[in-house]
């Protein structure tokens, strides 16, 4: 019993150790190829708006957390499916079986990868996401702010807004008071104006994005293309508004529901009369468990078509862990439409695909210990026309 003990050890630690480097490698690999559809944006922002570095960089990690609640779970499944093949591939489990040993022992070191990789996960989408969505929206407001920079350039014509040219003459730093404001609009290209004023002070609204010039003494001159027409107005106190939206990122100042914690979204399901609002909201709620959840879920999954992939190919467990997750989405968004239509009970329908991933786990853990050569492929075959010709 001690040499059957330390051996289990000895292996565990083995088998953590290469589940580790694989679960790493793989979550960032992942995690950076979702993060890419925001990097031409980024981009943008530092080469011709003139952002710092270190500002993209933040708001790069502050985006991440929605990404790794899809992520996790599927560098889990992926870490494992490629691990356990390879021990196949070398017979490490052939030997393992040879010396008596139930592969079910896998499920010690495995399950508890899938237990940390769990809670990592709740962890993220009730406490970290949120508050990443917070220091996203503050960080992506500075960055529009020193992108626009136009209270604190005297004598500059300031192109950052796309389609407005803005010059200012002198700047009052105490009081932030503009003197000699002269901003030429030509995003509308049916529509070209001027607008010139003596003074005038400029605000921000963080939460629209509006930027707001309230303006004293001045003048406004307008072209109107398609009626040919030239209007010229004087004014004493003019406001004119223009919203920053273009100059942001593709996600959007506003929080989405995935990143609301849940005394957020309580709070919005209290304020809307929406059934369908209300439905989503609660919706989003549940999920914030059962996703996480996904990794326990796809621990005996991927355990057997790990060790059942011995004949198919070094690469056989990306495509495995790429097509279970894809379905897994798939699950996903078929289930929640369906809720909707049918008006399923929203616990119901963020489990489900978690029930269906964990009963076809079942069938795949029968005969584990056998040393057959179907192929895993195979045996996912034979489960559906199985049960295909059981339903006619």
């Amino acid at each position: 019993m001690y040499i059957i003990d330390k051996f289990n050890k000895k292996f565990y630690l083995y088998l953590l150790k290469e589940l580790s480097y694989i679960l790493l490698l793989s979550l960032a690999i992942l995690t950076f190829i979702l993060v890419m559809s925001r990097l031409g944006k980024l981009a943008d922002l530092v080469i011709n708006k003139g952002v710092d570095l270190k500002d993209i960089v933040l708001l790069i990690v502050y985006s991440s957390p929605p990404y790794l609640t899809f992520t996790f779970p599927m560098a889990f499944l992926l870490s494992t499916i490629v691990v356990l093949g390879r021990f196949s591939t070398e017979n490490e489990i052939l030997a393992l079986k040879a010396s008596g040993v139930n592969l079910k022992c896998l499920f010690v070191p495995v399950g508890f990868v899938g237990i940390i990789i769990t809670l990592v996960g709740l962890l993220n989408t009730n406490t970290l996401l949120p508050t990443s969505s917070n220091r996203f929206r503050d960080t992506l407001l500075n960055v529009v702010k020193k992108g626009i920079a136009v209270d604190d350039k005297e004598g500059v014509f300031n192109d950052t807004i796309p389609g407005v040219v803005i010059y200012i003459d002198k700047v009052d730093v105490k009081s932030k008071r503009l003197h000699g404001i002269m901003v030429a609009d030509d995003r509308d290209k049916n529509l070209k104006q001027t607008i010139s004023a003596s003074s005038g002070i400029i605000s921000l609204d963080p939460d629209t994005l509006d930027l707001s010039f309230i303006l004293h003494n001045g003048s406004l001159h307008r072209w109107e293309k398609i009626e040919d027409t030239y209007r010229t107005v004087s004014f004493r106190d003019y406001t004119f508004t223009m919203n920053l939206g273009s100059m942001l990122p593709n996600a959007g100042i506003r929080k989405k529901t995935l990143e609301m914690d849940r005394s957020e979204l309580r709070n919005a399901m209290s304020k809307t009369a929406d059934p369908e609002r209300q439905y989503e909201l609660l919706l989003e709620i549940h999920k914030k468990i059962s996703v996480p959840l996904a990794s326990l879920c796809f621990l005996p999954l991927a355990i057997p078509l790990g060790i059942k992939r011995k004949v198919e190919g070094k690469f056989s467990g990306v495509v495995y862990s790429l097509v279970l997750f894809v379905f897994y989405y798939i699950l996903m968004a078929l289930t929640e439409k369906m809720g909707k239509i049918f008006h399923i009970p929203p616990l119901l329908v963020a489990f489900s695909p978690n029930i269906v991933i964990g009963l076809f786990s079942i069938y795949l853990l029968r005969n584990l210990n056998d040393e057959g050569q179907t192929t895993a492929s195979q045996r996912i075959r034979h489960f559906v026309v199985h049960y295909l010709e059981k339903a006619k």
